[in-house]
């Protein structure tokens, strides 16, 4: 079938036989991809002419569904094809399609292959942004290109307002572009329909006008095609192949940059100065001015549009008072007063003039404010709400801008040193201070790294961090929720920033050096403990659905799981010790749903640190996880909590452990494991002798420890048992009965071999592989609850065990319960290359041969 697109193209009647057809759809289901591939190919070659595509009808309603399916093929070359082909059907066939399968074909706008999403991209445009057949009669006149932007703008974020699938915007507009220059990249366009167009179209904006959540998303989308079309790249989560890559071309690029710059630079003080008062439109409009060449200022003479746009953002900062704003307001004034660029000489002494008059008004108030309480009397609510929106300004602009000449570091200082500890102080006044504190520090260390001053310099300099550290320990045990949060995360950021500085160096930037001590490392572990891994998470369970009505649940997640992830990074760059991840490591499954990835990574991130210490933190979690349990249920025997119990889950985290060590250099990492483990596991503690179960309290963690035996080589497990039996002390007692013994499951588990003798079984690694089984076998050594094993006994029953072992010539070993849920890698390349439903089409024996 190499050739027979080519030969399709050249002679369609030929191959419009029953036959040729049928061999065609039956080789559809065929498990080699290149055959199904130039099946594909060989169907476009057909349906592109429409003489041959209107003879294949009854063709494609037999193989419908299978054409369908072969749009989630594992090739992406194939859906790509296939989807290209489905588009060439629509165009020939009416009604081919449901308003379901169109569903279905819509979404592949998404994809991440991009020549997928292109060519779902076209079918949309096809679909919804064809022209009606009947413009145009009727004496009707037909709409102008104003009317048809506004009416395929409005199409297309129904589209996706009315989508499923909730991803960015930006991924379905930048397959639409590719396709339909004339429609996605109409910017100005766009802006029109934003500014409300000219006067000749105001009745049909007054008849139909878009909504107030159209608009949003159109401004999501016109701030999306700007930014693609400053950075050239495709969006989040979209691949880019290297051809496309080569087909960018830089000089078309950069005149359509400037283009694009020269026109909302005349159109976005108009836009900032409508869309004022809506805090969720302002916000992304804010984030152009980044994307545009602000050279255009001085090329073309726009001077008074850069006047016109720091007035916008001078009423912006003035009217809101959210952060979002704020922060947006903040950085597009960093984008204009950048140094070299042509709106600094403006854009400077405008940012100057704001942060004067804001620190004009903070001044003031805090001078009363700081008299009064010593006087014992109290601001009113309207003072402390200008001295919170102050604050709220100035921490914004302090986040992009180096305000270090206004001294606010003295400021914010006293008003977080007076009278803390009373909790005097509204909570909005000290979120400010301590964000406004933080980022002055920031700006004096960057001070510093650029120009080194002189040691007097550096040691205030390392005072002040000092205490603001001190400070933020003392906030951690607030009151207040926000307060305590947002003084954990300011003090993890300064910590790793602090342990960077080169403690080497007794002079210069080394004097800034810093690391936790002991005590301020368990505060910070138990702040984590308290604020992070509640109960209530992991009730939720993996199959808790967010719904919209949800949003302060998810906003608390997300904090959560921010707090966690500054946590780990400071463990993950070796600021905290990593024995602190082990406290960590214990909720891994039972909050797997909301924290299992990012826990999972700080385990990859210290593996690749250091694999032993990250070897015995695994360890570390495991015992302090086995301590609890002893002391919360006791040295009780009980078959049950091997199976479903929380011993069980111990035992479950471990396997979780053993997996995460990896393949290479995992053996040390192994029998570090189980050195230390069985240290802790044969440890004695001072009871009578006649209590030798109380003697060995640790002896159950064998159970816990033969998880990690599959990480230790076969070749090393015979020194690995014979390490077990010399590390056995006298007078070790027997508990359990056949498989339920830890000591016989342990050494099963560092015996295990690919076979077994004819007529024995396997032994089992797990106690409840034997509990699950329909009939004991019977056992190997004598079991009872009061007697004692000596290291001669294990070692002669063993050696018996081995020779019957070694004169093996059975089958291969089960896979363990374990394992379910994990794949290998020859299990994946002998899998199917087909993954798609083809339930209902009968395919004949032989049709694949």
């Amino acid at each position: 079938m190499g050739e027979l697109g080519c030969w399709i193209r050249l002679y369609p009647d030929m191959f419009l036989d029953n036959n040729y057809l049928k061999y065609i759809g039956w080789m559809l289901y065929d498990k080699d991809a290149s055959v199904r591939m130039k099946c594909i190919l060989a169907l476009k070659a057909l349906y592109e002419k429409r003489e041959s595509a209107m003879k294949l009808g009854l063709f494609f309603y037999k193989f419908k569904k299978r054409i369908l399916s072969m749009t989630q093929d594992r090739q992406p070359e194939i859906t790509s094809e296939c989807m290209q082909l489905l588009r060439l059907i629509s165009e020939h066939y009416v009604g081919v399609f449901s308003a379901m399968e169109y569903v279905f074909l819509f979404q592949f706008v998404y994809a991440a292959y991009r020549p997928m999403a292109t060519a779902a991209g076209e079918l949309i445009c096809k679909r919804l942004l064809a022209p009606p057949p009947h413009e145009g009669f009727f004496g009707q006149e037909p709409p102008d290109e104003f009317d048809r932007n506004l009416q395929n703008m409005k199409t297309l974020i129904d589209f996706y307002l009315q989508g499923e699938t909730q991803v960015s915007f930006g991924n379905s507009r930048e397959s639409q572009c590719h396709v339909s220059d004339n429609q996605a990249r109409l910017i100005p366009g766009r802006t029109s329909i934003l500014n409300h167009a000219p006067w000749g179209h105001w009745r049909r904006l007054f008849l139909d006008p878009l909504t107030n959540q159209q608009e949003r998303v159109l401004i999501e989308m016109l701030v999306a095609a700007v930014r693609q079309a400053a950075e050239g790249r495709p969006p989040a989560g979209r691949r880019l192949g290297k051809k496309a890559a080569r087909e960018v071309d830089g000089t078309r690029r950069w005149r359509e940059h400037a283009t694009m710059s020269r026109h909302f630079v005349k159109v976005l003080p108009r836009l900032l100065s409508k869309f004022a008062a809506d805090k969720e439109k302002v916000t992304p409009l804010l984030q152009i001015p980044q994307y545009c060449n602000l050279d255009v200022y001085d090329m073309d003479g726009l001077g008074s549009y850069l006047d016109a746009a720091l007035l916008e953002l001078d009423c912006l900062v003035q009217r809101h008072s959210d952060v979002a704003v704020l922060e947006a307001c903040a950085r597009a004034y960093g984008t204009y007063c950048d140094e070299g660029g042509s709106a600094h000489c403006q854009a400077a002494p405008a940012c100057s003039r704001l942060v004067d008059m804001l620190v004009d008004v903070l001044t003031p108030l805090l001078d009363v404010f700081i008299q009064r309480e010593k006087q014992g009397l109290f601001l009113g609510h309207g003072e402390m709400g200008r001295i919170c929106s102050t604050l709220r300004r100035l921490a914004a602009f302090y986040s992009a801008h180096d305000l270090s000449s206004w001294n606010l570091y003295e400021k914010m200082d006293s008003l977080l040193t007076f009278r803390r500890h009373q909790g005097s102080l509204p909570t909005e006044v000290v979120h400010c201070a301590l964000q406004c504190t933080y980022y002055a520090l920031l700006w004096q260390i960057v001070a510093a790294t650029d120009r080194l001053p002189p040691q007097e310099a550096l040691l205030d300099l390392r005072k002040r961090l000092m205490k603001f550290c001190l400070v933020c320990r003392v906030y951690l045990n607030h009151q207040s929720k926000v307060l305590s949060e947002k003084a954990f995360i300011l003090l993890c950021d300064l910590l790793l920033i602090l342990s960077h500085q080169g403690p080497e160096e007794d002079k210069g930037l080394g004097l800034l050096f810093f690391v936790p001590d002991h005590v301020l490392q368990c505060k910070l572990l138990t702040f984590v403990r308290e604020h992070v891994f509640l109960e209530d998470t992991g009730a939720a369970g993996p199959s808790r659905v967010y719904k919209e009505e949800d949003a302060d649940e998810l906003h608390e997640l997300f904090h959560r799981r921010n707090m966690l992830a500054v946590f780990c990074k400071l463990i993950v760059c070796n600021v905290l010790e990593m024995s602190a991840a082990a406290d960590i490591y214990q909720f891994y499954l039972k909050h797997y749903h909301h924290f299992g990835d990012i826990i999972k990574e700080t385990m990859t991130r210290t593996r690749q640190n250091d694999r032993l210490r990250n070897a015995l933190s695994l360890l570390l979690c495991l015992q302090q996880l086995f301590q609890k349990h002893v002391d919360t249920y006791g040295l009780g025997y009980d078959p049950i909590e091997f199976i479903c119990g929380p011993f069980y889950s111990i035992r479950l985290l471990a396997r979780r452990f053993a997996l995460t060590l990896g393949f290479d250099r995992a053996p040390d990492a192994a029998h570090l494991i189980h050195r230390r483990g069985l240290a802790f596991a044969f440890s004695e503690s001072p009871v009578p002798e006649e209590e030798a179960r109380q003697r060995f309290p640790n002896l159950s963690f064998l159970l816990v420890l033969s998880e990690f035996s599959c990480k230790i080589p076969p070749a090393e497990r015979q020194a690995a048992l014979a390490h077990f039996q010399d590390s056995i002390p006298e007078g070790v007692p027997v508990f359990g009965e056949g498989d339920m013994n830890p000591m016989l499951v342990y050494r099963k588990s560092l015996m295990r071999t690919d076979y077994v003798a004819q007529g024995e079984e396997e032994p089992a690694a797990n106690p409840f592989d034997a509990i699950c089984k329909d009939s004991k076998r019977p056992q190997e050594l004598p079991v009872g609850m009061c007697s004692t094993w000596t290291p001669d006994t294990l070692a002669s029953s063993s050696t018996g065990d081995r020779e019957t072992r070694n004169s093996s010539k059975g089958q291969k070993s089960k896979r363990d319960v374990f394992d379910v849920d994990f794949l290998s890698s020859e299990d994946s390349e002998n899998s199917s290359n087909e993954d798609v439903d083809v339930e209902g089409i009968s395919v004949p024996e032989g049709a694949s041969d």
